[in-house]
């Protein structure tokens, strides 16, 4: 759990730095490095996401969401839930294509 919300501020603190591009760089590099389940990476990054969701003022957030929405078609609340969601999906599909390319280790090595 630990590991996972260090992650999340990892995430949070690299994409309000250099873009939302660094969140698949971090997550591949954090697969390589762990070997973790992919999902981890995901969850990390959906949280570090919905933190930087926080730092926005709401009361414009709350009334551009509803907009926002009008044009998609979908409900206010659910354009907050969209960057997470995203989130998610880039950092798992990041750690999944990377614990793919990564050749398997061996299980004596896991004990480690």
């Amino acid at each position: 759990m630990m590991e996972i919300l260090l992650l999340s501020l990892c995430f949070a603190a690299a994409t309000w730095v250099s873009g939302w591009f660094q969140l698949v760089l971090i997550a591949m590099l954090w697969m390589a490095w762990r070997r973790q389940a992919p999902w981890k990476a995901g969850v990390a990054g959906a949280i570090g996401w919905a933190g930087l969701l926080l730092t926005i003022p709401m009361a414009p957030l709350g009334r551009l969401a509803p907009r926002l929405g009008g044009v998609i078609g979908v409900p206010g609340w659910a354009m907050l839930l969209l960057p997470p969601l995203f989130a998610f999906l880039l950092a798992w599909s990041a750690g999944t294509v990377t614990k793919s390319i990564l050749p398997q280790r061996h299980r004596d090595t896991e004990l480690l």
